[in-house]
């Protein structure tokens, strides 16, 4: 049985852990920065009462990211994906894989901002993006989970 950092073992499935602290920190950030807007200053601006309220909404959103699973899944050959827990999980086969994805936006000082991890399908000639991790300001801990997923999978060791 495998050490994994990203990963962890059921059996024959792997579930992808999930970014307790930075989910948190973000969704927790908007939530309550758009709650303390909208009540303080939007209580005698009204702008600033929508812009409070917006971004407490994307707050609330990125909070129920808390809730996704990804799973790779060896024994029925498939990656399965559920966004949240109001949504249901989809099963993708693991036949479609083309490869893995990392993107980092940086800023006008060579400065890594923020970085994202996919995981790309062609299903019958489209290309299906798969969002499975985050970072700010590098990309290494991507890069990292990349190298566990393709481990997982047999592609790479």
């Amino acid at each position: 049985m495998n050490n994994y950092k990203y990963f962890e073992q059921e059996g024959n499935k792997f579930h992808l852990k999930t970014q307790f602290v930075f989910i948190g920190f973000i969704g927790g950030l908007f939530l309550l920065g758009g709650l303390a807007l909208a009540f303080t200053k939007g209580a005698t601006d009204k702008g600033n009462m929508w812009i409070g309220i917006g971004m407490a909404v994307l707050g609330a959103m990125a909070l129920l990211r808390l809730t996704s699973k990804t799973t790779i899944d060896m024994q029925n050959n498939q990656i399965l994906i559920k966004k949240n827990f109001i949504s249901s999980e989809v099963a993708y086969s693991l036949d479609y894989f083309e490869t893995f994805l990392v993107a980092k936006s940086v800023s006008l000082f060579g400065m890594t901002m923020n970085g994202a991890a996919s995981m790309i399908l062609n299903i019958n000639g489209k290309e299906k993006n798969l969002m499975l991790n985050n970072s700010i300001f590098t990309v290494k801990p991507l890069n990292d989970m990349v190298v566990e997923a393709l481990h997982i999978m047999k592609i790479e060791d």
